[in-house]
């Protein structure tokens, strides 16, 4: 039914509102009143063209009064709005049916308007007031209906100038489609997808006839993962004797012998230990780094998850310790341990914005001062095991997290630890094993992340595959499938790019000459990183890759891989940082700008459609893999990246009111950002993507100005492709994970509020004070 008709069922059909409520009270501060949302909805219908008026929404009491001085109910709310919508809102169909909040467990819907709410409640517009809570007697705020009208925006997505995102990519999203195995569908997602399907054929080939060295260990190692057989039969054997060693340990000292002991002959660490990492204040050099164990769910991840997703995880985490071989109730117990371990030590962790701060996650300390805060652990028999060069110069990226762990290791609670470390061993080494742990960590993909099914056994052995030989692949990826004339093109781009950015830096009103003098120093040095490397690497040309047959596994196989790479990280200490190294592969679906580097990465795999495409026009490029490339160009003057020079070390290249002026607009990009609505319910974190929204927004500024310079700029189909290539859809529950976890705003914001910003958006369609996509000028925020 169209909008019109529903609109004219709505008169013909409509009840009283609240006839059933009997106290009358005034208007209270804050809370809208009954004739304010009736202009409200007007307004809102208005941009259908359907003349709905305010009686057609506001129909009164038996008496024929309106009282549009009262305060309006989220019931009453809500039939108004169904009216001023049309009497039947639009089925949830697509991502709109994934995105809605689920109304079946609502306990308190009033009997009067249960049947009129019964169809805006099936939309998933409502989030409730709780899980199981509508609270229909509860006032409404102003940015409360704001959020019913714009959730209804999407849901019509009919209007440009009310969802521009929803709107524009409203076949895609109600057609969206996920794969089996994956949590959504969309521009990345899909094109990741393809990728690896080309890369898994490529695996195939060469398993099938191998005739390199590369292919013969790509053969032995994929056929070792589709052995299930022998996995089966295996079991947990290959870790059995390293769970026995925690179950044998009387003290914390044997325990921190078999951590030794698992790191020397399986070469990873559990409980602490040390690595290197590229030095922030000299970019030449590694440094020694040294931390203990992570909470698996990140630092928001405990106080965040919901009822179902805590549920998942302590089931997830006793299943694991069940085939590490405690009982049932004991692994039920446990898990509730880690879970109470982990929230303790999340608590006290850094954000996932602040782990890109150098100057909180740049924290130096020599052993003594380590060893101090350790005082039950030798950590020079630690540090041993690893064959680095002891220097008394040691990074400690997450403090607070590192002083929680601490405060474990003691004889008080020993068992908590060794708990945590069978956990460890079958968390990290289950993958590897038998059918019964990947069945497990299937079940927890889907319980928590709201996927549907699993990969099958060809995708799953292709993709690790991919992952761990991705030296001999991506060179066969790029031979197979990238052109000199997509590598030539987007060069090209990237440099027509980089000299609209330095025009932009120049022209900036907010920053004076001297600092912008060291920004365009930094611009102009920055190494662009374009479809593949120049030299390939072979780190695997000495590790020997065993089949079945010859008395080898998937296990020893990625145990051999371990040890090479640990060897290869001892002598990378001594050699110091290779600035030829890429920081992604070729065959990888992604961009991404490296700030200790001052390099932007741009694989083989994103420049192909829907990002790039040599058939497309100069708009449609523009606005998709040239919104990636100016947001990774703009990374290099994020709130993190601003703090490295054009050498890639973290220095103070600011005077003090430029910063001051760049931190105030800081602050006003969290604002714009902070409370946008990703689904009904589920929200943005402003602090959390401050620095990917500053990106997305320079980005924008950029390519906007690029087509300005057009004779003939074609603004509409510039900003039409930008909200295309952000189009996607993921399960409610990866809505809510993101929100918590990911430094990236939601994709609809990424393709609808930035555009937000730019009056060359407005004028291109039109949109004034009262649309949906206004933003006032006062509220805009341009930095970059």
């Amino acid at each position: 039914m169209s909008i019109k008709k529903r609109i004219l069922s709505a008169l013909l059909t409509a009840v009283m509102l609240a006839s059933s409520v009997q106290t009358v009270l005034a208007a209270e501060p804050g809370y809208l009143t009954r004739g304010e949302v009736a202009d409200m909805l007007v307004a809102a219908a208005d941009d259908y063209n359907l003349g709905v008026e305010k009686t057609d929404i506001l129909q009164g009491y038996s008496d024929g009064s309106l009282h549009e001085e009262r305060p309006v109910t989220r019931a009453q709310a809500l039939v108004m709005l169904r009216r001023a919508f049309g009497g039947d809102l639009p089925a949830a169909v697509g991502d709109n049916a994934r995105s809605g909040y689920s109304s079946a467990n609502f306990a308190d819907l009033p009997a009067w308007a249960a049947e009129d709410l019964k169809d805006v409640l099936s939309t998933g517009i409502v989030a409730g007031t709780s899980a199981t809570t509508f609270s229909p007697n509860s006032y409404v705020t102003e940015r409360q209906m704001e959020l019913f009208i714009q959730r209804t925006y999407a849901l019509e997505g009919a209007n440009l100038k009310d969802d521009f995102y929803a709107t524009v990519n409203k076949t895609a999203l109600d057609s969206s489609v996920i794969k089996t195995g994956y949590t959504g569908t969309g521009g990345f997602t899909d094109l990741a997808i393809t990728v690896n399907d080309q890369v898994a054929q490529i695996i195939k080939e060469a398993a099938a006839s191998p005739k390199t060295a590369g292919e013969k260990k790509i053969s032995a190692l994929y056929g070792n993962i589709l052995n299930m057989e022998a996995r089966n039969k295996a079991g947990i054997k290959p870790i059995q004797p390293y769970l026995d060693a925690i179950g044998s340990a009387k003290t914390l000292n044997e325990l921190m012998d078999v951590c030794n002991r698992v790191y020397q002959e399986l070469g990873s660490s559990m409980l602490l230990g040390f690595d290197l990492t590229v030095d922030s204040k000299n970019s030449d050099v590694y440094d020694l780094t040294f931390g203990a164990f992570s909470p698996s769910l990140g630092q928001s991840g405990y106080t965040g998850a919901t009822d179902s997703q805590k549920s998942a995880y302590l089931t997830y985490v006793a299943t694991l310790l069940q085939l590490g071989g405690a009982s049932a109730a004991d692994a039920k117990k446990q898990a509730q341990q880690i879970w109470e371990l982990e929230s303790s030590v999340a608590a006290k962790s850094l954000t996932n914005q602040e782990l890109y701060d150098v100057d909180k996650t740049y924290n130096l300390y020599t052993m003594t001062q380590l060893q101090n805060l350790f005082p039950n652990v030798d950590l020079n028999a630690v540090f041993a095991q690893t064959g680095y060069t002891q220097t008394d110069k040691i990074v400690v990226a997450d403090v607070g997290e590192l002083k929680a762990c601490a405060a474990y290791f003691n004889a008080a609670h020993l068992e908590l630890l060794k708990t945590y470390c069978r956990l460890d061993l079958t968390a990290n080494y289950g993958a590897l094993l038998s059918q019964d742990f990947i069945d497990a960590s299937n079940a927890f993909q889907q319980d928590y992340m709201g996927s549907s099914g699993s990969l099958s056994k060809e995708e799953v052995a292709a993709q690790y595959v991919q992952s761990l030989m991705s030296d001999y692949l991506s060179k066969a990826y790029v031979d197979r499938h990238f052109t000199a004339k997509a590598k030539a093109d987007v060069e090209k781009m990237v440099k027509e790019m980089l000299a609209v950015y330095k025009e932009r830096i120049q022209n900036l009103t907010w920053m004076q000459d001297a600092t912008k003098t060291k920004a365009i120093r930094k611009l102009e040095t920055m190494k662009l990183n374009i479809g593949y490397p120049d030299t390939w690497r072979d780190d695997f040309k000495d590790t020997e890759f065993l089949t079945v047959a010859q008395g080898g596994s998937f296990f020893d196989n990625v145990i051999a891989m371990s040890k090479t790479e640990q060897a290869l990280s001892v002598q990378a200490q001594k050699d110091g940082v290779d600035k030829t190294e890429w920081p992604m592969t070729p065959d990888t679906v992604n961009a991404c700008y490296l700030d200790v580097d001052n390099s932007i990465t741009f694989p083989a795999a994103i420049l192909q459609p829907p990002f790039y495409d040599v058939n497309a026009s100069y708009e449609q490029n523009l606005g998709s893999i040239g919104y990636v490339i100016a947001h990774e160009i703009t990374h290099a003057f994020d709130n993190n990246g601003a703090k490295f020079d054009e050498k890639g070390n973290a220095t103070d290249w600011w005077t003090a009111a430029d910063y001051a002026a760049f931190q105030k607009l800081c602050d006003q990009a969290v604002s714009l950002y902070d409370g946008k609505e990703a689904a009904p319910g589920i929200t943005c974190n402003g602090a959390l993507t401050l620095s990917e929204n500053i990106a997305d927004l320079g980005a924008m500024a950029c390519i906007t100005e690029m087509e300005g310079k057009r004779t003939h700029p074609d603004y509409k189909a510039l900003y039409t492709a930008a909200a295309e290539i952000w189009c996607s859809s993921y399960s409610r529950e990866m809505k809510q994970y993101l929100t918590q976890a990911d430094v990236h705003a939601p994709d609809k914001l990424r393709g609808s509020l930035v555009l937000q910003n730019f009056q060359q958006f407005y004028d291109a369609f039109d949109i004034k004070e009262g649309d949906g996509m206004w933003l006032a000028p006062a509220n805009r925020v341009v930095i970059w």
